[in-house]
């Protein structure tokens, strides 16, 4: 006696490593208190069920109009202390990808996770340190979860995109960096360092938030130009295999 099931997910997502990009396969603790989540053997994080959603999951073909996606907070925490824990919006239900009838596909979401401060590097890796502190304090009192980006000094181009964690520690890095063309107009043809400005982030509000508190580092990525957020620069001048240190003091008054 055979019986046939439908059943029809309302999405899913991925992590991804913000360095290399690669999807991150070990499974890590993911939680959200309004979704249904299983991870699968791929790294993908599967949503079953979400509030409103229910009647969806019983039908692979939903008659009527596709309803419109709804965004939910998730967690992750990883253990063995290699990223730092975040919150994520994720969005539920997901269309599946136009042209992958008769058989529905979903194309993954992407949270990208951030290494903490005392991550492994790759060889030849252009890895910078930051600690973004309150400026005027002796000890430095580091200020939590600010993010941080490597920019190429020549355009402003982004090299490498970080978050600190609760100290105001980051570690970023900047892979495949190789012999250079240089664009200064003098000196040598080639360079093997490139000149770049290391800009930190960070927002007040952090202060004030109770003990344990983790952010969505994308809340301040999507709004840096927000009147509220504090920030500061350094130069600094980067090659492959090279580790810098850079403090960045910030005043939030």
């Amino acid at each position: 006696m055979s019986e046939s099931v439908d059943r029809r997910v309302l999405g899913a997502f991925r992590c991804v490593d913000a360095i290399t990009g690669n999807s991150v396969m070990d499974p890590l603790p993911v939680s959200g208190s309004q979704l249904t989540l299983r991870p699968n053997r791929s790294g993908i994080y599967v949503i079953f069920n979400a509030p409103g959603l229910a009647s969806l999951t019983t039908q692979f073909d939903p008659p009527g109009a596709w309803p419109a996606p709804s965004s939910f907070e998730v967690s992750i925490q990883d253990p063995t202390r290699r990223y730092l824990p975040r919150r994520a919006q994720v969005r539920a239900p997901q269309e599946p990808v136009s042209g992958t009838e008769p058989a529905p596909v979903l194309s993954p979401q992407t949270v990208t996770l951030y290494p903490a401060a005392a991550a492994a590097v790759g060889a030849n890796w252009a890895v910078v340190h930051v600690s973004v502190v309150l400026a005027g304090t002796n000890p430095p009192h580091g200020l939590p979860w600010p993010v941080v980006r490597v920019l190429l000094a020549a355009d402003n181009s982004v090299l490498a995109t970080g978050a600190g964690d609760a100290r105001g520690e980051a570690l970023l890095a900047v892979p495949g960096i190789g012999v250079q063309v240089n664009a200064g107009g003098g000196g040598a043809v080639l360079q093997s360092n490139i000149a770049v400005v290391v800009q930190a982030w960070f927002d007040p509000s952090a202060l004030t938030q109770p003990a344990g508190w983790v952010p969505n580092p994308d809340d301040l990525l999507s709004n840096l130009a927000a009147v509220g957020l504090k920030t500061a620069t350094q130069s600094a001048t980067l090659g492959a295999g090279q580790r810098i240190a850079i403090s960045l003091s910030i005043s939030v008054s």
